[in-house]
């Protein structure tokens, strides 16, 4: 079982938080925007977060030595595969609708449907059929980091459809290195050490991240000049 400080545990609630604002903030524009898809928006901006709280949770039930709850931990990609999914997916239909200056009178429900197929009927498979034991696991972590990725793009692209500051856009890039590197410190030594650089860097993603998303949320209030 792995072990973790107080300290560690608590703070990790911080970088949840963050990012529950941007998605809340990107979720209320694409609403405006997009209403048909005003749903789905708050879906993923509620179940992506929720997702971080149980992971979350996890660290802070294992500091306080209460137990290894390894479902809750199990539920940080089961809940972020579909939620990134379903965010890039509304992100991507209303910047068209904003670029095209007119509210779609539907929702492309089949096409989001089958979409989210992707994180959760993969997943399913890989417990059939594959022979690691937690093959469900790297698939929805795979979905996750490429669903994540999509979503930036359409971020950064709609950064530049409205005319933002350059530094939103590197904001955005940002993220997506800041991801990359904690891919990459996930396979240090766990230490303490360790732990507050993971939680150091996730902070400054989710930091950038929600920083991208307010600007851009609040200019697709407005119509393409």
């Amino acid at each position: 079982m792995p072990t973790y400080s107080l300290a560690v545990a608590l703070f990790d609630f911080i970088p949840v938080a963050v990012s529950a604002f941007g998605l809340a903030v990107l979720a209320g524009a694409i609403g405006h925007r997009h209403p048909p898809l005003k749903r789905v928006a708050w879906a993923a901006a509620i179940g992506i977060p929720l997702g971080g709280v149980c992971k979350a949770s996890w660290k802070l039930l294992v500091a306080l030595g209460v137990g290894d709850f390894t479902w809750l931990e199990n539920l940080l990609f089961i809940l972020m595969a579909p939620g990134f999914v379903a965010i890039a997916f509304a992100l991507f239909h209303a910047r068209r609708a904003w670029q095209q200056g007119q509210a779609p009178a539907a929702a492309p429900t089949m096409r989001l449907l089958l979409w989210l197929t992707i994180p959760l009927g993969g997943a399913a498979l890989a417990v059939a059929v594959c022979p690691l034991e937690r093959g469900w696991f790297f698939w929805l972590l795979g979905v996750t980091t490429l669903a994540n990725f999509a979503f930036v793009g359409h971020a950064i692209h709609a950064a530049r459809l409205g005319q933002l500051s350059g530094w939103v856009v590197v904001s955005l890039v940002y993220n997506v290195l800041a991801t990359l590197a904690l891919s990459g410190l996930a396979r240090l030594p766990d230490t303490e050490a360790t732990a507050w650089i993971q939680e150091g860097v996730n902070l400054s993603a989710q930091i950038a991240l929600a920083v991208g998303l307010w600007h851009i949320s609040q200019r697709m209030k407005d119509p393409i000049r």
